[in-house]
């Protein structure tokens, strides 16, 4: 992470990386797509789908002067970070989705049932199917046991606690109201002047696409598919760039988009013990 302004890249180096981030998770995901996969394989795959996805909401957002909004997805990526972690460290994909499921049924059969919307068991939005409804019975008489992890703790873990004090906690500023919430938006908006000299968002960017690079790294080290070193050597390519600007990613892209068009897999089945490679 960097905190001086002349640490910096133009905004238009990191919107080029951006696309290779997005054409490494699409790769990533296609993989995942042509593998018959267990619950913690499908889990990871849909982190990274939600990473990927996020990583563009937030060059979105800058793009439309909406700075807060980018540091709230900055934090989700934190989030999402820690909570993948968690589950590799202590192997509780399967309580994790068993979790997931239950809560997600509660919160919706607790909309179905409220009174005043006597309209909701209709909606396809809010209907449940028939394994859903028998799963969530089974569930009800031995409900998985899991609580998320906290973040700082987590963060303390893995020597990483600049992530929980320059990162997530600093993100979390940007998430609750805050008395002066906004007030950048007004002069946006407003085009007033004189317009208050408000801090350069870049690092916003640099950031999130580092927590990216983090969280494709932590899922392929989790995933119970071998990855190849190709996709590692990318990923750490990626990382080299946001911290000295180093090129070396475009040749790494070029090798393995080729391959890809190729038909060339980046991954096989193999045992239960991950294959763990690349550093942070």
């Amino acid at each position: 992470m960097k905190f001086e302004l002349d640490q910096y890249l133009p905004v238009e180096a990191y919107t080029e990386v951006l696309e290779v981030f997005h054409m490494t998770s699409k790769i990533i995901l296609f993989e995942f797509a042509h593998q018959e996969l267990c619950n913690r394989d499908i889990i990871i795959r849909n982190f990274i789908a939600r990473t990927d996805m996020m990583e563009k909401a937030v060059f979105n957002l800058w793009n439309l002067q909406d700075y807060q909004d980018c540091w709230i997805l900055y934090r989700c990526l934190l989030d999402r970070f820690f909570h993948l972690s968690h589950l590799h460290e202590n192997n509780q994909f399967e309580v994790f989705e068993a979790w997931s499921f239950r809560e997600q049924y509660n919160a919706l059969n607790r909309v179905r049932s409220d009174p005043k919307f006597s309209c909701t068991p209709e909606s396809k939005m809010f209907s449940f199917t028939l394994e859903q409804k028998e799963r969530a019975k089974i569930l009800s008489i031995n409900p998985p046991v899991w609580q998320r992890p906290k973040a700082e703790k987590i963060a303390k873990q893995l020597d990483m606690r600049f992530l929980y004090r320059f990162g997530y906690d600093f993100g979390s500023t940007h998430v609750h109201p805050m008395a002066n919430d906004g007030e950048q938006d007004f002069f946006t908006i407003t085009k007033l002047e004189p317009a208050p000299e408000f801090p350069d968002q870049c690092s916003v960017l640099s950031n999130s696409l580092l927590i990216g690079t983090m969280i494709l790294q932590e899922a392929l080290n989790a995933s119970l598919l071998s990855w190849r070193a190709l996709v590692y050597n990318l990923i750490d390519d990626l990382r080299k760039f946001l911290d000295k600007g180093s090129d070396e990613y475009k040749h790494s892209v070029v090798k393995v988009g080729t391959l890809f068009e190729q038909g060339v897999r980046f991954c096989e089945v193999r045992g239960r013990t991950p294959n763990k490679k690349g550093t942070v």
